[in-house]
């Protein structure tokens, strides 16, 4: 009687709880298709299409045919949940969580979770039409041509792909607007890419830049073709089947086609790249008389190199290694100081490398005087609460100058006085900033004390301080604020450094996900569950809303298994690096994660390509041992890494030594390296600037998502 009882009050509290489930819930026995139990509105479903509730093939999967199929091919003993979509016998499609348990028997029951996500999909396909889609033509945009090219980038340099892009726009399109009207122009624009995407030719491959101007790109094998005669061949015999006159019923006007077409990775391995050179040619054919096809060669090119502009940002920090700001350090010259010259390119490039969003609360942005802050945009868009202006005490004094500064300051903008030495102090600049920067050696020790002792409302910050040394030497000299890379240099030990608990488990994990080797997701599981901490973020993670799944994530083997192997590992080795480092500063984990996403988006475009995972990990582990406070040796004798991340953490002739050489000089701003690299792989500078940037937000995300 007492274990009836018992049972009784389990099987209610069960029903409660599913109950609960804003989804359906069925629990089934799969040799006989007997439901154990289900919630009330799976319950609610069957009885709306009166089938069966004890028997699944006879009630559910009438509704969810697609269901039986999973359990025959599912074993009953695989215990790793998966998800996968359905539809029901009306087409509306259902997320299914299917796992198996232990049911009160003792026994294994399979548990489906099936949610109704038809409007939520259709949602979402419409979100992807309004981003992706053009909406006049129908055809894929610019930004959808952009992520079709990044997924071969990888190919081209592995020479495992070939291709074209072709820019064409309408000959005579101009005439028509203006005479018929734009929405006659319109209308010949829909009719002329519903002629295209009617031709299997081009059919999947037309994209709209925007006006009257498209894209056409193809990807191939270069296998396929025994000669370069023979590939520009192909596709000029392919694109001239698109050199027709489109017209329209009423109108005596017709348009034809002006076709410029470039080759990667002949003519450039960036879509930018290509699509400049597609545009010098289609240029050459409209001067030839129009209606053509022109294929680029070099003799065309005949534009001015564009200086190489890379930009980075030089944290500031406090005493406590908190981060206080950042520096940032581009390298274009200043601009020009005529009166009349106006940069357009400064300060939309300084916000597209912080971007909006990243401009935090509380976190201050040093950037250097120029004459086009006086600009309205410049004005309108730098906040003043956030941005400091830096003028340099080596520049030459004149009171032009100083009413210049001062009318910053009427503006609103803090102004921080730079390069300070005994030779250029002036009294009237000193007077009228709020911060002075300057490296701790460009002045004697007394010269300092005292003019920091006499301007106590002035915030003083030490820069070029490259070691801890510097840093305690400037601590007691009275700076405040610090600005150099000392953080991310090794402090010498007398003895081993033992590992606190909560850390071993961090370090554990890495031993687990370092190597080359299968990923145990149980034993990686275990690890996780047995730490508080570590288990509430990772649910946290997966169940924030940017992760956007499906169904909340209740267990930690569940939460492992959606990651995958190769997120899995590296989330685990972020959330690893953040949890060995949190007595250093933040800014030194930010400079690893930086290295790691800054290599892995470099290393499929290096001349010959790096293999992108070794590259993630190494830029990751690259500053671990500072973390721990040992040598590279100690660290690598705890992590058992693949060897070729092991050679080139410990030495300059291991695989990713380069890189690893490279972020170095990147940090440090010393931009001619940069550009020697560069021009060594054959990579833009454009391009290594742009991956620096997503680089930073990606770190600025995925810390803020672990809180």
């Amino acid at each position: 009687m007492f274990n009836r009882n018992k049972k009784i009050q389990v099987d209610r509290t069960l029903k409660g709880i599913l109950d609960s489930y804003d989804a359906d819930v069925i629990i089934v026995r799969n040799d006989g298709c007997d439901v154990l139990s289900m919630n009330e509105a799976a319950r609610k479903r069957l009885s709306s299409e009166e089938h069966s509730i004890t028997n699944c093939r006879k009630g559910y999967s009438c509704i969810f045919p697609e269901l039986c199929d999973d359990c025959r091919q599912k074993s009953a003993l695989e215990i790793i949940p998966s998800s996968f979509d359905i539809r029901d016998a009306n087409g509306r499609v259902f997320s299914v969580i299917r796992s198996t348990v232990e049911w009160t028997d003792g026994k294994l029951a399979t548990v489906y979770i099936l949610r109704d996500v038809h409007e939520e999909r259709c949602a979402k396909e419409r979100m992807y039409s309004l981003a992706y889609t053009d909406q006049l033509t129908g055809v894929p945009n610019r930004q959808k041509l952009k992520e079709d090219f990044e997924s071969v980038l990888k190919d081209i340099d592995g020479g495992k792909a070939c291709g074209i892009v072709a820019i064409f726009d309408l000959d005579n399109f101009k005439n028509i607007n203006d005479t018929y009207g734009h929405n006659t122009g319109d209308e010949m624009l829909r009719r002329m890419t519903a002629h295209l995407q009617c031709d299997n030719t081009f059919k999947g491959h037309l994209y709209r830049l925007g006006g009257d101007e498209f894209v056409l790109f193809y990807k191939d094998r270069p296998s396929r073709f025994e000669s370069q005669s023979e590939f520009r061949a192909h596709y000029q015999a392919l694109l001239g089947k698109a050199l027709l006159s489109y017209t329209m019923p009423n109108i005596e006007d017709k348009c034809t086609l002006s076709i410029g077409a470039a080759f990667y990775p002949d003519h450039g391995d960036t879509l930018s790249e290509l699509l400049r050179k597609a545009d010098i040619a289609l240029y050459k054919a409209k001067n030839e008389g129009r209606n053509r096809l022109v294929l680029f060669e070099d003799k065309y090119d005949t534009s001015k190199k564009f200086k190489d502009m890379y930009i980075n940002m030089q944290p500031i920090l406090l005493k406590s290694g908190g981060t206080y700001g950042y520096e940032l350090v581009d390298s274009e010259k200043a601009a020009s100081e005529d009166d009349d010259t106006l940069s357009l390119a400064e300060f939309d490039r300084t916000l597209d490398a912080l971007g909006l969003n990243d401009i935090r609360d509380g976190t201050k942005y040093f950037i250097s005087f120029t004459k086009q802050l006086f600009n309205q945009s410049a004005l309108r868009h730098l906040p003043k609460d956030k941005f400091i202006i830096q003028i340099r005490a080596s520049d030459k004094f004149t009171e032009e100058r100083l009413r210049l500064y001062k009318q910053l300051r009427a503006y609103g903008y803090s102004l921080a006085l730079t390069d300070i030495d005994s030779s250029n102090l002036n009294q009237d600049l000193l007077d009228l900033v709020d911060y002075c920067k300057f490296a701790p050696r460009g002045l004697g020790a007394s010269e300092q004390m005292r003019l920091i002792s006499s301007n106590p409302s002035k915030t003083f910050i030490a820069s070029g301080v490259s070691t801890n040394e510097e840093f305690e030497t400037a601590q007691r000299r009275g700076f405040t604020l610090f600005q150099g890379f000392y953080f991310s240099q090794p402090v010498v030990t007398k003895k081993e450094k033992d590992i606190e608990p909560l850390k071993a488990n961090y370090l554990r994990l890495l031993q687990m996900t370092s190597t080359d080797d299968y990923v145990d997701f149980t034993e990686i599981s275990g690890v996780i569950s047995s730490d508080v901490a570590l288990s509430f973020i990772l649910l946290r993670l997966l169940n924030s809303a940017s992760v956007g799944l499906r169904t909340r994530v209740s267990s930690i083997l569940m939460a492992v298994t959606y990651l995958g192997e190769e997120n899995l590992k590296k989330w685990i080795s972020v959330l690893a690096l953040r949890g060995i480092s949190n007595e250093k500063p933040l800014e030194l984990v930010k400079m690893s994660l930086i290295r790691a996403r800054f290599g892995e988006i470099l290393a499929p475009v290096l001349k010959p390509p790096k293999d992108s995972r070794h590259v993630f990990m190494t830029g990751l582990l690259s500053l671990l041992h500072i973390a721990l406070d040992k040598t590279k040796e100690e660290m690598l004798s705890e992590i058992p890494v693949a060897d070729k991340i092991r050679e080139s953490l410990l030495g300059k002739d291991g695989p990713y030594s380069e890189i690893l050489e490279f972020f170095k000089n990147y940090e440090y701003a010393n931009w001619e390296e940069i550009t020697r690299f560069s021009e060594k792989h054959g990579i833009s500078c454009n391009f290594i600037n742009d991956a620096y940037i997503r680089s930073v937000k990606w770190c600025n995300d995925l810390i803020d998502s672990q809180g």
